[in-house]
């Protein structure tokens, strides 16, 4: 029966492509899925040209993940390397999904179900993927890929489909049928499992095999997870708190409330020498950035920033991040001294800091900003047409 259901659908995809190469369909190992008899909008189809081959010597580069879907190389004297758009999507866009990179290869993702492993170097594929023979359906939006024990994960708003993906050839290694379509937050591994963010539940699962293990409903849409290698600790909307639980049984250990003005942590939350660092938006003049301790949640400090913060990371032991007023702050690590830049331009991406400089993404292009100047330029000019820059990403390899 398995056989004949894998005819029709390579089959109907043909006719899809309208000529284009067939895509073997790859089926998952279906000893703990609940989802083995895959439709035409679920299958994950596989195209190897060559297995991944990871080169550590790969460096002085800047990778460019534009919102309208374009994906760039730039050497670190802003001469352009190479350029990736899919030829084989109808519908250009990145969807707010972030690449991934390791050693050499990009894992970047398309909203409309494609998944590709570039090589960093010249922009070539190593292998292609899709998922649905459905057309130009949203099956990826907003998923920060990564890799864990060898293995993609991604989740589609389309069909709810949990992929666990060999990222050295692109093949499936097991799915899982999620109960909600939201599943937007990055996933956190530790140890031998995966936890993945859908709203308003968690679930946990064996990495190799795809074993589900644990489903707990917090109630409330959920931000990005974090771990300090003993909790797993997790924002919440509802209540406007962050709480922590152990990773084998989801027994709550503590849990922290911030001010009744603030909102949505989302994934401005990182961890760093078991200290929990998280930034809010809010409904009054300003938001809030905070620093716990990991352990217990007791609060260590806490900042605030006017308007509402829409990124925080950290590079360098220090704090960076930004708000929707085209103000970019610091703080450090070390002391936690706070430091405003005024800019002159929406920052729209991640922040990088190379050579005493900061880098960010605008929709006029990539912006640098000299630290030692005090001087702001445009040094990549943006040509498309797609006038929103909300998602681009960037990275410097060095």
């Amino acid at each position: 029966m398995k056989k004949i259901i894998l005819i029709i659908l390579i089959t109907f995809y043909h006719n899809y492509s309208q000529g284009q190469d067939v895509i073997e369909s790859t089926e998952p190992n279906e000893s703990n899925s609940n989802n083995t008899i895959l439709t035409k909008k679920d299958w994950l189809q596989n195209k190897l040209n060559k297995k991944v081959t990871y080169d550590k010597t790969a460096k002085d580069l800047i990778i460019i993940n534009r919102y309208d879907g374009l994906l760039e190389c730039y050497d670190l004297s802003l001469n352009k390397q190479w350029a990736f758009k899919p030829s084989d999507t109808l519908r250009l866009n990145n969807g707010g999904n972030h690449f991934f990179y390791k050693n050499g290869a990009i894992f970047t993702a398309y909203m409309t179900g494609y998944v590709y492993a570039l090589n960093v170097r010249n922009g070539s594929v190593f292998w292609a993927d899709k998922v649905g023979i459905d057309g130009e359906k949203n099956h990826f939006t907003s998923q920060s890929l990564a890799i864990a024990k060898d293995k993609l994960f991604l989740t589609s708003r389309t069909n709810r489909n949990l992929y666990a993906i060999n990222s050295l050839n692109g093949k499936l290694e097991w799915n899982y049928e999620l109960v909600s379509p939201h599943s937007y937050r990055p996933y956190l591994a530790l140890n031998d499992k995966v936890f993945i963010n859908n709203d308003p539940l968690v679930n946990s699962f064996e990495i190799e095999t795809g074993k589900p293990l644990i489903q707990k409903n917090f109630e409330s849409n959920i931000g990005k997870a974090v771990t300090d290698g003993e909790l797993i600790i997790i924002p919440l909307t509802r209540g406007d708190k962050i709480v922590s639980f152990l990773p084998d049984t989801f027994e709550q250990k503590w849990e922290f409330i911030f001010k009744d003005e603030y909102y949505n942590v989302g994934e401005k939350i990182f961890i760093d020498d078991d200290k929990v660092y998280f930034a809010t938006e809010t409904n009054g003049d300003s938001s809030g950035v905070y620093c716990l301790n990991a352990k217990d949640g007791s609060l260590i400090w806490e900042k605030t920033i006017e308007g509402d913060i829409k990124k925080l990371e950290k590079s360098n032991g220090t704090i960076y991040g930004y708000t929707n007023e085209k103000m970019i702050f610091s703080i450090t690590i070390k002391n936690a001294e706070l430091d405003k830049i005024k800019t002159k331009y929406q920052p729209a991406s991640n922040i990088e800091i190379y050579n005493e400089s900061l880098y960010y993404y605008a929709k006029e292009g990539l912006i640098k900003y000299d630290f030692e100047k005090k001087k702001e330029e445009i040094v990549v000019p943006y040509r498309g047409k797609e006038k929103r820059r909300f998602n681009s990403q960037i990275l410097f390899i060095k």
